[in-house]
């Protein structure tokens, strides 16, 4: 099977031989096939974009490569590339979540002194996001990457209490407007969540990346809590840029082995292939992951 067919089966609630695998973002391209994204004229972006994640298809069987985060984007990537990956859209706006440092402060304030303030903000921003999302299944978005970081490396960005209040509501909404549309959402988002995962879960989101190991964030104790839930990542991306060979092996035969093989699960970092990664590093995990679903050899 392609990584796009393993894929469409996970979305469609089956679990294929192996997981199949993906990252959100690829940022080595100069490094791994010598292609200069700072040389391209801006007009040129978009072919630059089809031509590096047709490479990654066609040599690291990616099973979905970036739609972004407009519609226009999404049906370029889906007229191209839609016969050999799936085409995700992505969404950033759609509720409240950690805000930039330079924010953080005036955030902190209102949540204190303009509650209403913020719900019709809150209002507002998740009604934008379903029109966006009809927009997006129209220009062929395949299922929808929902990039809301809600989580410091120790702890959510709002008590649990503030999330259920601002922030919860809004996204089960956000999910049951993707699902009225037959598509799935997978919500994406570093940190510790561990806090509020039930009401993650408890929202519907079909999947949950990245699982962040340095949020303290353990994928085989979220597999045992939502056995049916769909995860992604938890390979350590620190691991990926010290690149130390039998670490990053093991990490990722930790995930593969409580995703993971067997389970609903797509393979991949726990954030994404980021500017300044060894290019080793991540044939070395990709190296592991194929010698794990070619040959069963889970050790």
């Amino acid at each position: 099977m392609t990584g796009k067919e393993k894929l469409e089966r996970i979305l469609n609630g089956e679990i294929p031989d192996s997981p199949p695998h993906w990252e959100l973002v690829f940022q080595i391209e100069k490094e791994m096939f010598g292609m200069e994204r700072d040389t391209v004229p801006e007009a040129d972006l978009p072919t630059f974009e089809v031509d590096l994640y047709e490479r990654l298809v066609d040599e690291y069987d990616w099973a979905a490569v970036r739609g972004g985060y407009g519609p226009d984007e999404v049906e370029r990537m889906k007229s191209v590339l839609g016969h050999k990956a799936l085409v995700p859209a992505y969404e950033s706006d759609g509720v409240f979540w950690m805000p930039t440092g330079r924010a953080m402060m005036d955030f902190v304030v209102r949540l204190y002194e303009e509650p209403k303030e913020l719900h019709a903000e809150a209002r507002r921003k998740c009604d934008a996001a379903k029109a966006y999302f009809k927009q997006a299944v129209d220009a062929g978005a395949d299922f929808f990457v929902l990039t809301y970081d809600f989580g410091y490396n120790d702890a959510p960005f709002v008590s649990p209490e503030q999330f259920a209040d601002l922030v919860a509501p809004y996204l089960r909404e956000i999910v049951e407007s993707i699902h009225e549309l037959d598509r799935k959402a997978i919500l994406h988002s570093d940190g510790c969540i561990v806090q509020i995962l039930d009401q993650l879960y408890a929202t519907g989101v079909d999947g949950y990346h990245s699982v962040d190991p340095q949020g303290h964030m353990d994928i085989k104790e979220v597999r045992e809590q939502y056995p049916n839930w769909i995860l992604m990542g938890n390979v350590a991306c620190n691991m990926l840029h010290d690149s130390n060979e039998d670490e990053i092996r093991e990490s990722v035969r930790y995930c593969m082995t409580h995703g993971g093989v067997g389970k609903p699960y797509i393979f991949s970092t726990s954030n994404c292939i980021f500017k300044g990664m060894p290019p080793q590093s991540y044939r070395t995990m990709w190296n592991e992951y194929k010698r794990i679903t070619d040959e069963g050899a889970l050790d």
